[in-house]
């Protein structure tokens, strides 16, 4: 077992305190092999250039929202989801959701639990989530749920009813917002899985001095 012992800011003051967590061999490797994926995700062409988002949205009567988002190519996205894979998947055992459990169950601390509900929230619905929601019918736009549709329907699976609901999404919001909206989602998700890297990073390079 490897004691670790990190100092966390609480979010309701500027003082330091200490969290301690045990962790197996088991978790190291799991780590390890977390920031390998996280690596290769670093070596794609999108992330090198700079991940796009939304950067302005207005409404234009007659046109509806309008988001404006840097464009970005379908081969730039491929590569993207291609790495990204085992870090979003939730069955893969790499997975941004295995591995930020597994460092709440580690180190038991309340403010480190409310980081954690902070990062599983980025990761899950977007950064843009926690400021404001848009929805389309009765679909919210910045939800894991249209994530989802989107990956099961037209990238990761050949659900139907999903590929048949995203076009729809896709009509109303326009080919150009849509693509906006889900790599804004994507960006949301690597900037989670960024901070998640650093942690796990610094339990692999802890070492107890005292």
């Amino acid at each position: 077992m490897k004691t670790v012992r990190l100092k966390l800011r609480g979010e309701e003051d500027q003082d330091l305190h200490e969290i301690v967590g045990e962790f197996t061999e088991e978790d190291l490797t799991l780590f390890e092999k977390y920031n390998g994926h996280v690596a290769r995700l670093k070596e794609t062409s999108l992330y090198k250039r700079g991940v796009p988002s939304i950067t302005n949205m207005e409404w234009k009567a007659g046109a509806g929202m309008k988001f404006t988002c840097d464009a970005y190519t379908n081969a730039e996205l491929y590569e993207l989801l291609h790495v990204l894979r085992p870090l979003i998947l939730e069955r893969e055992p790499t997975s941004f959701v295995k591995v930020v459990a597994l460092l709440g169950r580690r180190f038991k601390d309340k403010n480190y639990a409310a980081h954690q509900r902070t990062l599983r929230k980025m990761f899950e619905d977007g950064e843009l989530s926690m400021y404001m929601q848009i929805t389309v019918g009765e679909q919210p736009i910045l939800d894991s749920s249209l994530l989802h549709i989107w990956l099961n329907g037209t990238q990761y699976h050949g659900d139907t009813e999903k590929a048949d609901a995203w076009e729809k999404l896709e009509t109303s919001l326009s080919s150009e917002t849509a693509r906006g909206v889900v790599i804004t989602q994507l960006q949301s998700k690597i900037k989670a899985l960024l901070f998640l890297e650093h942690e796990a990073s610094l339990v692999l390079a802890y070492h107890d001095d005292a």
